[in-house]
């Protein structure tokens, strides 16, 4: 940018043209913005390469002027962009501004004091520090930006002191504003020309004005037409002199001043100012300070003094919402300029100034549209989020919470949620008289930019003691309470009746006792010389065993009314093994040759087989020999007596005699024991 050639890229010009002159055509621009954000608006200045007449024959009026632009800065000076050739035009590029005839008629009275203002200290620069001539000191040369302050132009008519000379005066006279121009200019050579200049100018602008209007207005018009347009140019003041007409000094003026001149300024002036400049801006029209100051109030250096911060800034960022509320502004007027400077300073990547604006987020954000907060806040409060600085983070975090009641939680953290918690308090007590006693809502209010309670606030001057008796003196209204909120995830078994669930029926364990203590028996091993009370009987694939010599097992029963009434259901099927617990040793063989007893069990593998039924014969007290119920034996967990049975049936005239100290069969006890749980698989072998 400032070079000849330096052609914005992606420009867009509208076809409609804001201002034609002799020399040029002006119209608006948009350039987009490198970095994804809002467009810039710009202004594009167009005219001819050939211009006719003497005066331009060297060089035309647009191309002069942008050599001019390029060289001559100042705050209150066009500001310069670029610009390039396009064929036969030439096409300057410079901030979006517009002529001040064409806004002249509704411009505010401050505003024009303010602009006046400014076009008197960019001439004392141009004149009095760099030494040029202004030739086109008139209402056309001023432009007026989009936050209305006025910028000076016409620098076509810019010519450096060296470079004047009477020719020069004489040639331009014919392109230049007529009533401007002094009648005695050429006999003065143009001294002072421009004083004259200004001065017909600010009748022009304030032919309309009062003191009513514009402090010290009447006086400042004589003062033009008394001092200004003397018919001496000698006795014409510098223009630094006119800046201190109490029209450019009242207070407003000063404020806006110093607010502009603010680099310049010591630390100890602008800690002066920014303590007392909130109370100095509240004797102003709120819409003209807003308007005026919105712009250097935001600006970055005011943002970032320390001053400011504390003084300044909190009345800036918080509307007025109330009479009692400190802020500078009313809600409307800061949604109309305080609100889009703020969304463009969003953009700034300055994590001071990103902080500030964080700091007052809440007060502000229910003013924006929810357009502005999904489209150009959130985008930016995302990208907060990732930046190293902690502190950044964490208020950008609670900034997106304050997000949440205005767009939802699905536009600022996504749609990829589920319900998770579910509200587990008691519905509440139905009670006519006390409305607010009802089902609370934890829906949050939207707008408000709180969670809160859906339910109504009891009155506070109300008397509620009548509720609330009504609630504790009456028993119905507990019995009508409902139950708790189911938690999440019960629902899954909502739809299984009573019916449809299959729940384990469980017996009576005192008569299971019973009847499985009846079916118990023991098998002792004994070695005692008395012959046993009754005779064991094993059946096997159809063979039988029986102990020739000392019975090898001791029948015993431990609840003989219980077994009487088993003994007559002979019929019904065995009990099953695991009523029995059954140790065995293995049965070894004596070989009467060399001595040794020879073992049936060696190198055995288990072979499971259908239970067999174990026939146990007992001789009661009365003398009558009774049959106890089949009881059924795993042969696959007995196997010695499998082999012991096998053996006999191959050989059934040679039956070895099986000493009792050999084989050992017993029952262990399954006594029922207090708990029920006697026979729950729990055999040892």
């Amino acid at each position: 940018m400032g070079s000849e050639q330096s052609q914005l890229k992606g420009v867009e010009i509208s076809k409609k043209a804001i201002q034609v002159t002799d020399y040029w055509s002006l119209y608006n621009g948009d350039l987009p913005n490198a970095n994804g954000g809002p467009s810039n608006s710009i202004s594009i200045f167009q005219g001819e390469t050939l211009v006719s007449g003497q005066f331009w024959t060297n060089q035309n009026p647009l191309e002069r002027a942008i050599k001019n632009l390029k060289i001559y800065r100042h705050p209150y000076i066009l500001k310069f962009f670029a610009s390039w050739s396009k064929g036969s035009l030439k096409m300057l590029a410079t901030e979006r501004c517009r002529p001040l005839a064409t806004c002249l008629n509704i411009t505010s009275d401050v505003q024009i004091c303010l602009g006046l203002r400014n076009v008197l200290c960019a001439l004392i620069f141009l004149i009095e520090q760099a030494a040029v001539r202004h030739l086109s000191i008139s209402i056309s040369s001023i432009y007026v930006t989009d936050d209305g302050a006025w910028r000076l132009a016409g620098f076509e008519h810019l010519w450096r002191a060296n470079e004047f000379n009477q020719t020069l005066l004489e040639k331009s006279q014919p392109y230049r504003y007529t009533k401007a121009i002094d009648t005695n200019e050429l006999a003065s050579k143009g001294q002072s020309l421009e004083q004259y200049a200004f001065g017909v100018m600010c009748e022009e602008i304030l032919h309309n004005k009062t003191d009513t209007n514009i402090p010290a207005v009447e006086d400042f018009k004589a003062y033009c037409a008394t001092h200004l347009k003397h018919g001496n140019p000698a006795m014409r003041p510098n223009l630094s002199a006119v800046l201190l007409h109490p029209i450019f000094n009242h207070d407003f003026i000063l404020i806006h001043s110093f607010l502009t001149e603010l680099p310049l300024k010591s630390n100890q002036a602008k800690q002066e100012f920014f303590i007392s400049l909130a109370d100095r801006l509240r004797s102003f029209d709120p819409e003209t300070v807003a308007e005026q100051m919105c712009s250097l109030l935001l600006s970055r250096i005011v943002l970032l003094d320390t001053t400011a911060q504390l003084c300044v800034t909190p009345y800036v960022l918080r509307p007025k919402n109330d009479d009692l509320s400190p802020g500078l502004f009313t809600p409307k007027i800061f949604s109309a300029y305080i609100l889009p400077k703020v969304k463009q300073v969003f953009c700034v990547p300055d994590a001071q100034i990103r902080l500030i604006l964080l700091e007052y987020f809440p007060a502000y954000v229910e003013f924006f549209t929810k357009d502005d907060l999904q489209d150009h806040v959130l985008p930016q409060l995302l990208l907060g989020i990732k930046d190293t600085n902690d502190v950044l983070v964490a208020k950008t975090l609670l900034c997106l919470a304050d997000l949440v009641p205005i767009l939802g939680s699905a536009v600022v953290i996504g749609g990829n949620r589920s319900k998770i918690f579910a509200d587990g308090r008691p519905q509440g007590i139905p009670d006519a008289a006390n409305p607010w006693s009802g089902v609370r809502s934890i829906t949050p209010v939207i707008g408000s930019g709180e969670f809160l309670s859906g339910s109504p606030v009891p009155d506070v001057d109300g008397d509620n003691s009548a509720s609330f008796t009504s609630v504790l003196m009456s028993p119905s209204n507990f019995n009508i309470m409902p139950e708790r909120l189911s938690p999440e995830g019960e629902d899954i078994f909502r739809n299984n009746s009573d019916g449809e669930l299959e729940v384990d029926e469980w017996s009576d364990w005192e008569n299971d006792a019973n009847e499985r203590t009846g079916n118990q028996i023991r098998l002792i091993d004994t070695t005692a010389s008395e012959p046993p009370p009754a005779s064991v009987t094993i059946a096997m694939n159809g063979g039988t065993v029986e102990p020739n010599a000392t019975a090898s097992a001791l029948l015993s029963r431990e609840n003989s009314t219980e077994s009487k009434g088993k003994q007559a259901k002979g019929s019904q099927s065995a009990e099953s093994i695991e009523r029995l617990d059954i140790k065995t040793q293995p049965i070894r063989k004596t070989d009467p040759a060399s001595g040794e007893e020879f073992d049936f069990f060696k190198d055995m593998e288990p072979v499971i087989q259908k239970a067999n039924v174990l026939l146990i014969d007992e001789d009661v007290d009365d003398g009558t020999e009774k049959i106890l119920p089949p009881v059924e034996v795993n042969l696959s967990e007995t196997g010695p007596l499998k082999q012991h049975a096998h053996e006999l049936s191959e050989k059934e005239e040679e039956v070895p005699l099986v000493n009792s100290s050999r084989l050992e069969i017993k029952v262990d006890d399954l006594e029922t024991t207090e708990d029920g749980w006697g026979d729950d698989g729990n055999d040892e072998w």
